[in-house]
């Protein structure tokens, strides 16, 4: 569970019973997205209370304090967003530090494993929409299988909007870190407005070039 268009709209879908149910939802927060991503996971944890949605369950692990220490997750020395630098784009490691290995340490939690104990075959669903089908692909985790109900579905990015829209429901803006040096240029002065969130990303900036 990002918090963006597709898998918000894939919870909601599967706790409606639109799809098939299914047992819990992971959303790990890096805790430097958009407060309107916040805003959207306080409406989202109380309607999942008022209507028997699928339980949530948030992790959390601070991206933006590590880079502020100029270390990656595990506290070594290291930039893990995909800045740039010697005119070219720094390898980044910050999907899998910070969404992918949380999803599996709070997973591991939900079956109670033991530290080394197998993890039991799993299905982890992915609110990818068919105009998204490159970024398919099999987990890199051996006991997990990757599953993609909106290809089944034959939805995409705009339907899961509609879906929305039309059961009243919030529409989510983009997910991801507001330092994130992926956005367009509009984005960019989207986030400019925000006096907050400008700080926020000046103060990366400036801690990347040290």
């Amino acid at each position: 569970l990002g918090m963006g268009m597709q898998s918000t709209a894939l919870y909601l879908m599967s706790s409606m019973g639109q799809f098939e149910r299914a047992d819990h939802a992971i959303f790990s927060d890096p805790m430097a997205e958009h407060p309107d991503t916040y805003k959207l996971v306080k409406w989202l944890l109380k309607w999942e209370k008022e209507n028997d949605g699928i339980p949530i369950h948030i992790v959390k692990k601070n991206l933006y304090q590590d880079l502020m220490n100029g270390v990656n997750h595990r506290g070594k020395k290291f930039v893990s967003i995909p800045a740039f630098g010697g005119g070219k784009i720094i390898k980044r490691q910050c999907t899998y530090d910070y969404k992918i290995l949380p999803v599996m340490k709070k997973l591991r939690e939900l079956y109670n494993l033991k530290p080394y104990k197998r993890l039991p075959l799993s299905e982890m669903w992915l609110g990818i929409t068919i105009d998204e089908a490159s970024r398919m692909k099999d987990s890199r985790e051996p006991r997990i299988k990757n599953r993609y109900p909106f290809m089944e579905l034959m939805m995409n990015r705009s339907d899961c909007m509609h879906f929305m829209r039309d059961n009243g429901f919030p529409v989510p803006v983009k997910s991801s870190c507001v330092f994130c040096p992926y956005h367009s240029n509009s984005q960019w002065v989207e986030h400019k407005k925000d006096k907050n969130v400008w700080n926020m990303i000046k103060e990366v900036d400036t801690a990347l070039r040290w």
